[in-house]
């Protein structure tokens, strides 16, 4: 029986509008960062999959990523792409959140900033937020996904996480949960998944 969700951040809960100060070119990388990353070198690919466990580890991450697609990223740019004006839920967040109440609610995330402001704003109410740079550890290990379900006070077999990443937040099945993948989006163009995915595992 389940009796908590966690949903993911970036992608899955929230996403960024498109946005007129980011520069397309900056843009597409962003969505893509694949053949860029496939170019790193050892030290460079480790600092990518630590990048969310710190401000710095990110800007440097970032700045590596950008350099090898011959592109800078300004101290103007970087800021804004964590600034919480700057990420909006998808239309169909709220109804996703009040459709698994009375059940507990957690956030997992890769993250390097500190998103509680965003919930906040929206008046989204969580039980338990579990981000990589307070927890020193990152998605897919199994160890963040049983640190977030400790936090929910339930058992891994309890709970289903909902992601839009097949790799790290695939990580959920390993640990002992249930996995939902929904597909990500530009706010305001994605369907609505969440609703999707919960009606899939009986949450209607």
């Amino acid at each position: 029986m389940i009796k908590a969700v966690l949903f993911d951040f970036a992608g899955t809960l929230f996403g960024r509008p498109s946005a007129p100060w980011l520069d397309p070119s900056l843009a597409a990388v962003l969505r893509s960062p694949g053949p860029f990353v496939a170019r790193m070198t050892p030290a460079e690919r480790a600092g990518w999959e630590t990048r969310d466990l710190s401000a710095e580890a990110n800007r440097a991450a970032y700045s590596c990523l950008f350099r090898l697609a011959g592109l800078s990223l300004s101290d103007e740019v970087f800021a804004r792409l964590h600034d919480p004006a700057c990420w909006l839920p998808y239309p169909d967040t709220s109804a996703a959140l009040q459709r698994v109440r009375p059940l507990r609610i957690g956030v997992l995330s890769n993250i390097s900033w500190d998103i509680r402001s965003v919930f906040a704003r929206e008046a989204f109410a969580v039980d338990a937020f579990a981000l990589s740079f307070e927890l020193g550890v990152c998605k897919p290990s199994a160890q963040i996904f049983r640190t977030a379900c400790r936090q929910l006070g339930i058992a891994p077999r309890e709970c289903l996480m909902v992601g839009d990443d097949p790799v790290t937040d695939g990580g959920a099945a390993d640990a002992g949960l249930r996995f939902a993948l929904v597909a990500t989006g530009p706010v305001g163009v994605r369907p609505p998944v969440l609703l999707e995915a919960l009606a899939r595992n009986g949450i209607r």
